[in-house]
């Protein structure tokens, strides 16, 4: 997971000195709004990682304090069970017995309850995902509208070296700039354009046929 953060803040980084040098030599509006938008993009990202960093700190603190209680347990039982042997009475080694069972059931209706609690947690956490997931497909729909699925697929393999994730992003962010020229720009900085290779030639076609619709 910190990983896969780490690659995608590494990407909105060049996107975002592109989009400023671009910004810098022609401002306009379509290009402050993608300026925004990929500042706040790696600032949600930036805040998710922290939050994971959160979450392991608390972890190796729980993990401290169990693992200290577990010992002290371990040490107050093992100081009962001496003072039972000198006394030398079974009672005392009956009563003790009884009180371990006890603390054991105790202990283990405890861990048990937590994992009632987590659940609801998982699912309040993918919603936000889906929201943007559907945010992002309804900005994007009339290029992708356009692209057929089989083409989807070719252009992504040929023309994105398989990163459907950077194709939908690239997708995104032309689908909302003014001009072809402008889109061709981008889409260099962000994939090596061979115009020998076929899949190249259609999905800058395609673009023509787009922003001739759009204009």
């Amino acid at each position: 997971m910190k990983q896969k953060l780490l690659a995608d803040i590494e990407l909105d980084v060049h996107e975002l000195k592109y989009l400023m040098d671009s910004f810098t030599k022609e401002p306009t509006q379509t290009l402050s709004e993608l300026l925004k938008r990929s500042v706040a993009r790696m600032q949600g990202r930036l805040d998710e990682l922290s939050q994971e960093i959160d979450s392991v700190e608390l972890v190796s603190l729980s993990s401290f304090v169990v693992e200290e209680t577990v010992v002290k347990e371990n040490e107050t039982i093992a100081q009962e069970k001496d003072a039972s042997v000198i006394i030398q009475s079974p009672e005392p080694v009956i009563e003790a017995a009884a009180e371990e069972e006890e603390e054991e059931e105790e202990e283990e209706e405890e861990e048990e309850e937590p994992v009632i609690e987590e659940a609801p947690l998982i699912i309040k956490k993918e919603e936000p995902k889906n929201a943007v997931l559907g945010e992002s497909i309804k900005l994007a729909a009339g290029l992708r509208h356009s692209i057929s699925l089989n083409d989807s697929f070719r252009f992504s393999r040929e023309l994105f070296k398989g990163d459907t994730d950077l194709m939908n992003r690239v997708i995104e962010q032309i689908s909302v700039m003014g001009s072809y020229k402008t889109a061709v720009a981008f889409l260099s900085s962000k994939v090596e354009i061979d115009e020998e290779k076929d899949a190249v030639v259609d999905f800058l076609e395609l673009l023509k046929k787009y922003f001739n619709q759009s204009a």
